[in-house]
């Protein structure tokens, strides 16, 4: 079958489902992904089949290389604020990027939208279509939406908190689906949010371990918990000098993915430096300013986590799905420094696991705040043997074989599956 993947944003929106393509196309499907042309050589690499799709600013890799956003974060992690700094999108800019959506996926037999892409599945409904989202979007009493704070008001104020940013997404998606369809004659989309209907009619495949976020008694039957989505780079071989730098002692790795725009690069590198000599441990830094750095310090462009974090004694992060995710399954603590978006979510869920300290939000980072969590991460017996456990008890999952499965199963419903 053709399967067509649609996903904008940084490379932790695009890497999870060139992880799933390359399972699938292992099950002998034709897979392909479209988003922005700089991953091109990561979803080639991977052996599947690209197609660009040029999104506007907001959604683009650099998304947080704009000042106004930048200027936004800095103050806090307000989702709604953050959403209002973005640029907007010219109208031709919009609807080119839905009109690229449309070509990459032509001849698909199923469609895969992401968070960002999963408007494009509303303005296509005849087409077969699922979605996955490394974001807890699926309304419950259990826990508030990932954008809000929690708050001990009990589950009638968690379901109103997805209430209110899932119509605040669909009010903000809805505008420019409408800018497309207006233009080839279609149907505009108008009303209450139709995001909800994901996981009710169609598949809703989240790519994280039910160890961290138990699956909630309310939600329907199509949101499916898989477990995590690693992109295992087999073909991976580390540079003999950072081999050789990690040898000598598990180092203390900070690693602050696309977020390091919004942060004063330099200074946070040497607050970790002063962390890591602080714990008694050396420091790999991956990413960043390319600076002069001292000998105690390794700094890389590009790593695999898989070969990088067990090899380290605690990872110093920004609070991203698949980054906290590497880290469980390399069983080792956590200090998480959220900036926006999903991080807060997931830095508060690690620090409620037990396997890093209290978060230290980007807005209130300082060096000391930030030597005092590494060195108990380094310290911490309990925490290092609760990172241990849960990595161990993460080792069974079949995260991409399970997602996998319930793809092929819809595909199968649809009448499409050969």
């Amino acid at each position: 079958m053709r399967i067509t993947m649609l996903t904008f944003g940084t490379r932790g929106d695009v890497q999870p489902l060139v992880a799933l393509g390359r399972t699938l196309r292992g099950r002998g499907h034709d897979v392909r992904i479209g988003t922005a042309p700089s991953f091109r050589g990561l979803v080639e690499d991977a052996g599947l089949d690209f197609r660009a799709v040029e999104p506007p600013p907001g959604m683009r890799e650099d998304l947080f290389s704009q000042p106004g956003m930048n200027a936004a974060i800095r103050k806090g992690p307000s989702f709604v604020r953050t959403v209002r700094s973005v640029q907007p999108p010219t109208d031709d800019e919009v609807v080119a990027m839905f009109e690229g959506m449309r070509a990459a996926s032509a001849d698909a037999d199923l469609v895969v939208t992401a968070p960002l892409t999963h408007i494009a599945g509303f303005t296509d409904p005849d087409r077969p279509w699922c979605s996955v989202s490394w974001i807890p979007m699926t309304a419950t009493r259990d826990f508030p939406a990932y954008q809000a704070k929690p708050r001990p008001w009990g589950g009638g104020y968690n379901r109103l908190t997805h209430r209110f940013f899932d119509t605040f997404q669909w009010t903000s998606m809805c505008w420019m689906a409408n800018k497309y369809v207006e233009r080839v004659g279609g149907a505009a989309l108008k009303g209450t949010s139709r995001f909800g209907e994901i996981g009710r009619d169609r598949p809703l495949l989240y790519p994280f371990s039910d160890v961290v976020v138990p699956r909630p008694a309310d939600w329907p039957d199509q949101a499916h918990i898989t477990g995590y989505w690693f992109h295992d780079r087999e073909w991976w071989n580390p540079p003999a000098d950072l081999a050789d730098f990690v040898a000598q002692a598990p180092p203390v790795l900070l690693t602050l993915g696309s977020t390091w725009p919004v942060h004063d690069a330099d200074r946070t590198v040497d607050w970790a430096v002063d962390a890591a000599r602080g714990a008694g441990r050396p420091l790999v830094v991956v990413g960043g300013n390319d600076r002069e750095l001292p000998d105690d310090v390794f700094r890389a462009t590009e790593v695999d986590y898989a070969w990088l974090m067990p090899r380290c004694a605690a990872v110093v992060h920004h609070g991203g799905c698949g980054t906290a995710g590497s880290a469980l399954r390399a069983g080792i603590p956590q200090v998480t420094v959220p900036a926006v978006f999903d991080n807060p979510f997931w830095a508060r869920r690690m620090h409620g696991l037990g396997v890093g300290p209290a978060p230290l939000p980007l807005h209130r980072l300082t060096r000391d705040g930030l030597v005092a969590a590494v060195a108990e991460s380094v310290a911490d017996d309990r925490m290092r043997e609760r990172s241990a456990a849960l990595g161990e008890a993460m080792a069974g999952e079949t995260g991409l074989a399970t997602a996998a499965d319930v793809v092929e199963k819809y595909l199968a419903s649809t009448g499409t599956a050969a």
